[in-house]
C-alpha cells in the first residue's frame, strides 16, 4: 500500500509539471516592453549630477573633515542619530544616482546645452556619442560609485566616522575616473596628489 501511494504522488507531480508549459516567446517579450516603459529618463545626466550626485556627495563629504583655522584645527563628526541618518540618506541617494546613470537612452544634456570651455570639455554630443559607443565601459565607472556609496553606507551603521572619511576618497576617485574620460579628457592635470583636507585648508587660508 506505501509503494502504491508514493506512485500516484509520483504521477500526480508528473502531471503538475507536465501542465506548467514554459512562457510563451510573445509574454515574455511583452514583459520585457513593460520593463523598457518603465524605465524611461526624465533628467539628463547633467541634470542627475546637480541634482542627486553631486548634492549628495557633498553631504558625505562634509559630514566628516578637518578644517584650520585661526581658532586651530577644526574637525566636524556625526554627533546625533540624526546627523548619522542624514549621511545615510546622503549615501544611499548617491548608490541610487549611479543606478540612475545607468538606465539607457539618458541623454548627458538638453538640446541646444553647450560646453562652457570648448576644447577643454567635450560637448554634450561627444560624451553621448562615447557612453553610446561603449556603455558597458560607462556602466562600469557607474558601478564604482555605487560600491563606494554603498561601504559609506555599511561604514555609517557602524558609525565609523573615520571609515566614512577614508571611502569618501573612493568616491572622489570613482567621480573623477567618470569625469576624466567622458568630460574633459583634454584637460592637462598636473602630477600633484592633493587630499580633500588640503583643499579644505586651502580654501580657508585665502
Amino acid at each position: 500500500m506505501r509503494t502504491y501511494l508514493i506512485t500516484i504522488a509520483g504521477l500526480g507531480c508528473l502531471v503538475f509539471v507536465a501542465c506548467q508549459k514554459p512562457a510563451a516567446p510573445e509574454a515574455t517579450q511583452a514583459a520585457a516592453a513593460v520593463d523598457a516603459t518603465l524605465q524611461v529618463p526624465a533628467a539628463t545626466i547633467k541634470d542627475l549630477m546637480l541634482a542627486i550626485i553631486d548634492t549628495n556627495a557633498d553631504v558625505v563629504w562634509e559630514s566628516v573633515s578637518s578644517v584650520s583655522n585661526e581658532k586651530g584645527l577644526v574637525e566636524t563628526r556625526p554627533q546625533t542619530e540624526e546627523d548619522w541618518i542624514k549621511v545615510r540618506h546622503g549615501a544611499l541617494a548617491l548608490a541610487e544616482g549611479a543606478n540612475m546613470l545607468m538606465i539607457p537612452g539618458r541623454r548627458v544634456a538638453r538640446p541646444g546645452e553647450k560646453s562652457e570651455t570648448p576644447g577643454v570639455e567635450l560637448e554634450p554630443e561627444e560624451m553621448d556619442e562615447l557612453i553610446a559607443k561603449d556603455p558597458v565601459a560607462f556602466h562600469k565607472r557607474a558601478a564604482a560609485l555605487r560600491a563606494a556609496a554603498l561601504e559609506i553606507v555599511d561604514a555609517v551603521d557602524k558609525k565609523d566616522a573615520d571609515k566614512v572619511f577614508a571611502i569618501g576618497e573612493h568616491i572622489e576617485r570613482a567621480c573623477e575616473a567618470c569625469h576624466s574620460h567622458y568630460w574633459y579628457p583634454n584637460e592637462k592635470i598636473p602630477d600633484l596628489v592633493v587630499t580633500r583636507e588640503t583643499d579644505i585648508n586651502a580654501t580657508t587660508k585665502k
